[in-house]
């Protein structure tokens, strides 16, 4: 670790209500910081139109480690419905949507999220400082994700943090959480169908005095979150140059980009709003949007262009803090949900073969509902993402982007609380991944419809913090999900075995603080050479929540005599599914036989792999037996098979398969 060679006594510049226009920003070949000077310190209410929110909290300043000087970057606010209340029509503060949104506890409670962006080409010190004028100390400050081993020290107010240059990762994103400001959510009572509580706002909703012992904790998260997202400049494709055919939108409120005829839309550093009645529909002409660094947009984008290839790039905010929660486009922008005309922040219409989209450095803010959906012919559409942030993810049906055939997502920043990295095509590449997660879905999803695809990879992924109440079986949430059917999600007769997700690999997996189980499935799809690998969870969730249990149950085929799908039919060597090197709390949950104790759990010439004497595995794992047993007797490789199952304690069932082998029987013990 490179060491910072300044003092942590330089000093911060004074924030006020609004921003002074005073301040010292860098603008070098290897640093460059932004500001806004009609920033707006309002942790409660909607801002102004042409103002943004400003941190509260926090004040950030970036230096060269081998300089003394520091320059200010501007620290962006976010926060539950973007202080709207929960209202269902736009600039309407009279009337109260009955429906839930996902937020509860947290506008009583006054959460907010703060980030702050900058470009970098060599190593830095980010210096925070906490503009309540607590004192802090190194000790007290823990950077997630946990394993990019950020070095901190402290002195007043103030953290420096070393944050080295990264150009292979696309720099570096991440959580600087203060011991003071984390808040514990905690259920209002055992079970599964309970809700956050809070005991600090008595005239809020679900105050409680005092916590008690049945209030089990379910996450833990600072309130008042800061982000920094130190990314290297981009390269000279994402900037549009002199010899584009450019349209410059002018700061303020926006229209009209329908009818221009240019291919490239920029917004300068700037404050532009389209209100919470309209968005961005942009002329067929237009392929490519540049948000500038010190950009903020508050809108959406929908492309209209059916033959170029499209592009976002740029290190500005698309911000979805205008519209209200699930703002339907076709109902004047009103809270009703439709797939299909619910307002997304990025979208294409008219998606012919051939064509693409890339997204890079941008950041996307208080999304209204799913963040991303193109249309047309998505099997031959792709999607190139670099260092993509995601932020104010508030709402419940807040999904991360969707990943088209061939497409190849890296180097993100989700905070999410729907359907984070959504694998529902072949030929994909999800790599190094943050995820902050809120309470609903599961982290990776492959379900909702039956799927035939094929080679998809999710590697390195980085969970810094999920809050889930409870958990739930056709609506999994775990870690790796398979929903059931989305038109009818709690029958089990909606599989289609002519479709099998084969060849699908997620690796390098890390869970921090508590977690809900590691996998989820219910299987509309035949499974083929699934796996799991190296996968580490901190902490379960309280047993009362049954989110610690794993579950995987096969479905079945109406149209094909009511069969069930299959694990490892159609794999070369059988396997269906397999979890390898998997830590609980830093313990190795070890199943299998003594030689193969790296290997928890595998599915392979019809035979389970499993140890019913691991603690561990008894205790956070459970399938359904005649599905499974009806998978295992479909193998070829299992003659004479009889499956039964035994009660055994806490309500879980042991699976006894006996077959026959060479004459010999063969007991496979399988605890669920």
């Amino acid at each position: 670790m490179f060491k910072i060679l300044l003092s942590l006594s330089a000093a911060i510049l004074p924030i006020c209500t609004h921003a002074s226009a005073v301040n010292n920003t860098a603008d070098f070949h290897d640093l460059k910081t932004w500001w806004h000077a009609m920033g707006e310190i309002n942790p409660k209410t909607p801002v102004a139109d042409g103002n943004v929110r400003q941190s509260h909290l926090y004040a950030v300043q970036v230096g060269h480690v081998d300089r003394s000087q520091f320059y200010d970057s501007f620290v962006y606010e976010t926060i539950p419905r973007s202080g709207k209340g929960q209202i269902c029509y736009p600039d309407d503060y009279n009337t109260i949507c009955p429906e839930g949104d996902g937020i509860t506890i947290e506008d009583e409670i006054g959460a907010t999220m703060a980030w702050s962006q900058f470009l970098y080409a060599r190593d830095v010190a980010v210096k925070v400082t906490r503009l309540d004028g607590r004192l802090i100390s190194a000790e007290d400050i823990v950077i997630r994700p946990s394993n990019l081993h950020l070095h901190v020290t402290a002195r007043g107010s103030s953290a420096l943090i070393s944050v080295p240059y990264s150009p292979d990762t696309n720099g570096l994103r991440f959580s600087v959480e203060f011991a003071d400001d984390i808040w514990e959510y905690r259920n209002a009572g055992p079970g599964t169908d309970s809700h956050y509580v809070q005991n600090v706002n008595p005239a809020g909703k679900y105050y409680v005095p005092s916590y008690n012992d049945t209030m089990p904790v379910v996450g833990r998260e600072p309130r008042n979150a800061l982000l920094i997202f130190a990314s290297p400049f981009p390269p000279s494709d994402m900037i549009p140059s002199k010899k584009d055919d450019v349209h410059e939108v002018p700061p303020g409120y926006v229209t009209g980009l329908d009818a221009i005829k240019q291919s490239v839309v920029v917004f300068r550093p700037g404050v532009y709003y389209f209100t919470g009645k309209a968005h961005a529909i942009l002329s067929p002409s237009v392929k490519w949007v540049y948000l500038a660094p010190g950009a903020y947009v508050k809108g959406a984008i929908q492309y209209m262009n059916s033959d170029s290839p499209l592009k976002a790039s740029g290190f500005g905010v698309l911000s979805g803090e205008q519209y209200v929660y699930q703002a339907d486009t076709a109902q004047n922008y009103s809270n009703s949900k439709s797939d299909a005309s619910s307002l997304k922040m990025w979208r294409g219409e008219g998606i012919t073969a051939g064509q693409s989209w890339t997204i890079h450095g941008i950041t996307t803010n208080a999304q209204p509902f799913n963040v991303m959906d193109f249309y047309g012919d998505l099997e031959h559409f792709t999607v190139d993402v670099a260092d993509y942030k995601q932020v104010g993810s508030f709402y419940t049906q807040t999904d991360g982007l969707q990943m088209y055939p061939n497409s190849h997502v890296r180097d993100v920043f989700y905070h999410s609380g729907d359907d984070t990295i959504k694998t529902y095509y072949s030929n994909i590449l999800a790599e190094r991944i943050a995820v902050w997660k809120t309470n609903n879905a599961p982290i990776i999803q492959v379900g909702w419809y039956s799927r035939d695809i094929a080679n998809i990879s999710v590697d390195h992924v980085d969970v810094i913090h999920t809050r889930y109440n409870a958990g739930s079986v056709y609506y999994p949430r775990a870690l790796i999900g398979c929903s059931a059917s989305y038109e009818n999600p709690t029958a089990t007769d909606t599989a289609n075995i002519n479709h099998t997700i084969a060849d699908y690999t997620v690796s390098n997996i890390r869970a921090e603080g508590i977690s809900p189980a590691l996998v989820g499935m219910n299987l509309i799809s035949n499974l083929d050479n699934f796996r799991v690998v190296n996968a580490s969870i901190e902490e379960f969730a309280p047993a009362t929540t049954q989110l610690e249990y794993s579950v995987v149950q096969g479905f079945t085929d109406p149209d094909q005599g009511n069969q069930k799908v299959t694990l490892g039919q159609r794999s070369p060597n059988g396997t269906g599914l397999v979890i390898q090197n998997y830590t609980v709390g830093n313990k190795k949950v070890s199943l299998g036989e003594p030689k193969q104790r790296e290997q928890l759990f595998e599915y392979t010439n019809g035979r389970f792999l499993v140890n019913e004497h691991d603690e561990l595995w008894k205790r956070y794992a459970k399938f359904d037996i005649d599905a499974l047993c009806t998978l295992v007797s479909s193998l070829p490789s299992v003659s004479s098979p009889v499956c039964k199952t035994e009660k055994m304690e806490a309500g879980f069932n042991r699976a006894l398969l006996m077959t026959a082998e060479n004459g010999k029987e063969v007991v496979a013990k399988c605890l669920f």
